[in-house]
C-alpha cells in the first residue's frame, strides 16, 4: 500500500502540461458525469486515465511515441487492454491545446460504445454486493530487475526503486569542478546552457562581490528557476540549445552575449552564432572529469542524466542489451549511438526517469 501511495503521487507531481490541461476538464466529474482516475495501475501498466465504469483508459502521447519501437510496445499494450473489454484512446499532446472540442467527442463516443461494459459491470457489482476493483494493483515482487543510476541518488529516490522491487547500483559518471573566472563586462545578455554554470557563476560573483544587472538566457525551466531565485531575471528560456540558438539568430543577432559554459560543452549555440555572426564571447566557468568504470553485471536498465554521462558510461560498457532512460532529448540523442532501446522521461527531473523505469519494468510482474 505505502509503494501505490508514493508512487501514485510522484507520479501526479511529474504529470506534464497536457497531463495537467486534461485533469482540469475531467477531475470531480466535470465532463459527462464521468469518474477518472489519474496515473491508474491496470494488471501490469499505468495508464494516464481511466474510467472505471465504462473501462474507458485515455494515454496522451509525446513524440517520442512516434519511434518505431515505441509504436510496436504501445500497440501490444493497447491490444492487451481491448482483451480486457477496455477501449483505450490515444492523442497527441498538442491536441489537447489545439482542438479539445475533438478530443471530448472521442470521449463521448467511447462511452456509448462501453454500456454494454457499463452493463455487465454493474450486474457484477451487485451480484458481489460490495465494491471490487477491477484492476488489480502493482505486484510489490522484489528483485526482478536490477538498474544502473550514473548518479548518485537522494535517500527519497532510493527508496522509491526499493519500494518498487527493484534493485539498484549507483556512482557518479562524470564529476564537477567549479572554476574561478573573470568577468567580462559589456554585453548586452548573459547565456547559461546549464545549472553548473550558473552555479559557478554565482559562486565567482559572491567571491568578488560583483553582480552586474544583465538579463540572461537560458536552457530548461530548474535553470531558469535558479536564475531567478537568485536575482537574475531571465529574458528568454528554451527546452534545449538548438531552439535556443534557433531564437536568438531569428530574433536577437544584432545583440551581444557572454556564454558561461563547461570544458565538455556541446558546439549547437557557437557554431549557430558563429554562422549568423552574432557577437559572443565564451568563459569556462566549470570542469566536467570522466569518471569511467567498467561493471561486470549486464543491467536491465541504465539512467542517464547527461550526454556526457553516456560518453563516460560506455567508455568501458556496453548498452547493447539494456534499456537507456534519458533525462531529455541530448541525453537521448547521444544514448541512440549505443543502442536502440530507448525511454525519455516526460519532464526534466531525476525523479520522472525513475518513473519511466518503474513504469517500464513493472509490466513484467502481476
Amino acid at each position: 500500500m505505502n509503494y501505490k501511495i508514493q508512487l501514485a503521487r510522484l507520479l501526479r507531481k511529474e504529470q506534464t502540461t497536457a497531463e495537467k490541461k486534461l485533469w482540469q476538464h475531467l477531475r470531480n466529474r466535470k465532463f459527462e458525469n464521468l469518474k477518472f482516475r489519474r496515473q491508474h495501475p491496470i494488471k501490469k501498466y499505468i495508464v494516464d486515465f481511466f474510467c472505471e465504469a465504462y473501462g474507458i483508459v485515455i494515454e496522451l502521447d509525446g513524440e517520442y511515441h512516434n519511434d518505431f519501437n515505441q509504436k510496436e510496445i504501445d500497440n501490444n499494450r493497447d491490444m492487451h487492454l481491448n482483451s480486457l473489454g477496455y477501449i483505450v484512446l490515444r492523442f497527441e499532446n498538442n491536441l489537447v491545446f489545439k482542438n479539445p472540442a475533438l478530443l471530448f467527442q472521442r470521449i463521448s463516443e467511447a462511452k456509448h460504445q462501453q454500456q454494454e461494459f457499463f452493463l455487465n459491470r454493474r450486474i457484477q457489482l451487485e451480484k458481489r454486493n460490495k465494491k471490487k476493483h477491477l484492476t488489480p494493483a502493482l505486484s510489490s515482487r522484489r528483485g526482478s530487475h536490477t538498474i544502473l543510476s550514473t548518479k548518485i541518488l537522494s535517500l527519497s529516490q532510493k527508496e522509491l526503486l526499493l519500494n518498487a522491487g527493484i534493485r539498484f547500483v549507483e556512482y557518479d559518471a562524470i564529476s564537477i569542478e567549479f572554476l574561478a573566472f573573470e568577468l567580462v563586462y559589456g554585453c548586452d545578455f548573459y547565456l547559461f546552457t546549464s545549472q553548473n554554470a550558473v552555479k559557478s557563476f554565482l559562486a565567482n560573483s559572491l567571491a568578488e562581490k560583483t553582480i552586474e544587472d544583465v538579463p540572461a538566457f537560458c536552457v530548461g525551466q530548474k535553470t531558469k528557476a535558479l536564475l531567478e531565485s537568485n536575482g537574475i531575471t531571465v529574458e528568454e528560456m528554451a527546452s534545449n540549445a538548438s531552439d535556443l540558438a534557433s531564437l536568438i539568430t531569428k530574433e536577437y543577432r544584432n545583440h551581444s552575449f557572454l556564454f558561461f559554459c563547461g570544458n565538455l560543452r556541446r558546439d549547437d549555440i557557437p557554431r549557430a552564432l558563429k554562422d549568423n555572426n552574432v557577437r559572443y564571447k565564451e568563459i569556462e566557468v566549470y570542469k566536467t572529469t570522466l569518471n569511467t568504470k567498467h561493471f561486470e553485471t549486464v543491467f536491465d536498465g541504465v539512467l542517464f542524466f547527461s550526454p556526457t554521462g553516456v560518453h563516460s558510461f560506455t567508455t568501458k560498457n556496453a548498452l547493447e542489451n539494456s534499456i537507456a532512460f534519458c533525462i531529455g532529448k541530448t541525453t537521448l540523442e547521444a544514448a541512440k549511438k549505443y543502442t536502440q532501446q530507448l525511454n525519455i522521461a516526460n519532464k526534466p527531473t531525476v525523479e520522472n526517469v525513475l518513473v519511466q523505469a518503474i513504469k517500464a519494468f513493472s509490466k513484467n510482474t502481476s
